[in-house]
């Protein structure tokens, strides 16, 4: 009993991010200006379909690495949070702007006209507040 303790409780501390770990997960840059969510203009109501979102950021991949996202689909929106990987503490990063591509996987419903909100941050005065961009779909039965 004690060992499976230990063996659990290793394990969770494992999985848990560390402020020693050279990286942390962040909202990603969505760019200025923001690149266009690439999806189909017409999608069938029901059956699954790919679309394309960017994070933007240095060309040195190593300062914003795409980190996926997270997709919360409601009826007629579908919510996109972008995420990047960065690296902690004061790292030299290039000023060339770069596009980072993040497939995504999105579903619609029901039939009628539905949105992509794509939730990341702008940067303002050396500061980084959410913003988000959006892209109609007709959903078609």
């Amino acid at each position: 009993m004690r060992i499976a303790f230990i063996v659990g409780l290793t394990l969770l501390l494992a999985a848990c991010e560390s402020t020693s770990e050279p990286t942390f997960r962040r909202p990603a840059w969505l760019g200025s200006p923001p690149r266009t969510i690439q999806a189909p203009d017409t999608v069938r109501a029901g059956v699954p379909f790919s679309a394309t979102v960017f994070a933007a950021g240095s060309g040195s991949i190593q300062c914003n690495q795409p980190d996926g996202a997270s997709v919360a689909q409601g009826i007629r929106v579908a919510r996109v949070e972008i995420f990047v990987r960065a690296l902690r503490g004061n790292v030299p990063c290039t000023d060339d702007l770069k596009y980072y591509p993040i497939p995504i996987s999105l579903t619609f419903a029901t039939a009628g006209v539905s949105t992509i909100r794509v939730i990341g941050t702008k940067q303002n005065s050396g500061t980084y507040a959410l913003d988000s961009l959006e892209r109609s779909v007709v959903v078609v039965p």
